[in-house]
């Protein structure tokens, strides 16, 4: 607690991060970046950066030719994610107030703001998506819900953001090894006791693959090696 307290609470809390986190709840980019080349990092530093520019052209070509396939104004997966809100809100009850307030009898009873943007559940500012309640609100309005999107989802955006591409590196252009030059030994270090880590950890709330323990037959993410469930 001493730590957090000698920080600014911007930098570690979200409801006081004064950005937006389009729905971001990753505790640290290089643990995703880590887990994308799990295979190729063990490499040496020359194989292991030209590996990963490879696999930066690739998927820059590959998310390139499938967002050349989309149709409509957001991206398919918020397209879906704007359904599932639809299908949440569908019980609710919507009441009006003043210009644009609007009185969601859910659980538990939020105010939205079409006009601001904001609703008092702080989803909607915090992923700059309309959340389950905006959404309720806006189809009850007769309002097209993807108005109410920030670009960073729609598809001109994400078509913009891989417009570039990485140029091919033939082998001709790339420096030779001589068995002259010194060569760079890594640090002497000391092995830690038991198996290493080599998957990231899940950040709260982030949606993970569910499989079927063999043993306990419940859903979860652990096998039945394990298992702790008492049978």
């Amino acid at each position: 607690m001493d730590f957090l307290k000698s920080v600014l609470a911007d930098h570690w809390s979200t409801v006081h991060f004064p950005g937006c986190r389009y729905g971001g709840l990753y505790s640290n980019v290089a643990e995703s970046f880590n887990s994308w080349i799990k295979k190729e990092r063990y490499l040496p530093i020359r194989n292991l950066v030209d590996f990963i520019r490879v696999k930066l052209m690739d998927m820059i070509v590959e998310r390139k030719e499938k967002a050349s396939e989309w149709v409509g104004k957001i991206c398919p997966k918020m397209e879906k994610n704007l359904h599932d809100s639809y299908q949440e809100s569908r019980s609710w009850v919507v009441m009006p107030s003043v210009y644009g307030v609007f009185e969601v009898h859910s659980e538990p009873t939020v105010i939205v703001d079409l006009v601001g943007r904001t609703c008092s559940y702080r989803k909607w500012q915090q992923d700059g998506f309309p959340c389950c309640h905006a959404i309720g609100v806006i189809t009850g309005s007769g309002k097209e819900p993807s108005d109410y999107v920030d670009l960073y989802f729609y598809m001109e955006t994400y078509r913009a953001s891989y417009s570039q591409s990485i140029n091919p590196t033939p082998t001709l252009w790339m420096p030779r090894h001589s068995n002259d030059e010194d060569v760079i030994l890594p640090p002497l270090s000391k092995k830690p006791l038991g198996r290493p880590k080599t998957c990231r950890i899940p950040s709260r709330g982030e949606k993970v693959s569910q499989i079927r323990c063999g043993r306990c037959h419940k859903l979860g993410n652990h096998n039945r090696s394990t298992c702790k469930e008492a049978m």
